[in-house]
């Protein structure tokens, strides 16, 4: 099975294509290649609309693969970590609606694909969003840290990143996280909904809208 596949059936609207993570969403070498690719492939077929980023059975996305992260040599491994900011950089620009379908836990990495993502639906009963960096005992390279400063409330940024505090859906609709919470079985259908509103907007606006919005997100990966 592949690390990262696209599907254009799992939405009832064809020019709706959605992401799947597999094995558990950890980031390595491989599995970014894999996952870079696959936007590549969503941007050059005209006829994708909007795409749904979602995770399988319990999980989203755990975030970076720390197995790989312990093993390698610091730089290369430090080097890797802005190659996945640069990924969340092409979501924050992406010419087309996103919303990430949260199914389970998105984790670090993971949670910040969630903060990249235009609309965020997660499922109401299972998983959390969770930055654990403080337990890890990590810092955010300024790139992260611009992009959690910028998408999430002071509230939400001192329970989530201060804290380490595993924040279910109920909770994260209250800080602002996510739009929506819902059953399982409904996650795909709201998903479609909420990008609704942006869907047939013209490409090049939309990307070039979107980087004004995140500019200073942009800014601090563009310089890593």
């Amino acid at each position: 099975m592949p690390v990262i596949s696209i599907n254009k059936t799992l939405s009832s609207d064809p020019a709706i294509a959605t992401l799947i993570m597999h094995q558990e969403g950890k980031f390595n070498p491989a599995s970014l290649a894999e996952f870079n690719q696959a936007l590549d492939q969503v941007l050059a077929d005209e006829t994708i609309a909007g795409l749904i980023i979602s995770g399988e059975e319990k999980k989203f996305s755990l975030g970076l693969d720390l197995q790989y992260l312990t093993t390698e040599k610091p730089d290369l491994a430090m080097d890797f970590v802005h190659q996945c900011m640069k990924m969340i950089g092409r979501l924050l620009t992406l010419p087309i609606p996103l919303v990430s379908a949260i199914n389970g836990h998105a984790y670090g990495l993971g949670a910040m694909i969630v903060l990249a993502s235009d609309y965020q639906v997660m499922r109401e009963d299972r998983g959390y969003f969770c930055l654990p960096e403080v337990d890890l005992g990590m810092v955010l390279i300024p790139s992260m840290n611009a992009l959690v400063i910028n998408k999430m409330n002071n509230r939400a940024v001192r329970d989530s990143l201060l804290a380490g505090e595993k924040i279910s859906a109920p909770m994260a609709l209250a800080h602002g996280i996510i739009d929506h919470c819902c059953s399982l079985d409904a996650l795909f259908t709201e998903a479609e909904k909420l990008i609704q509103a942006m869907l047939g907007k013209n490409r090049d606006a939309v990307s070039g809208l979107k980087s004004g919005i995140n500019q200073a997100i942009l800014t601090h990966i563009d310089q890593a």
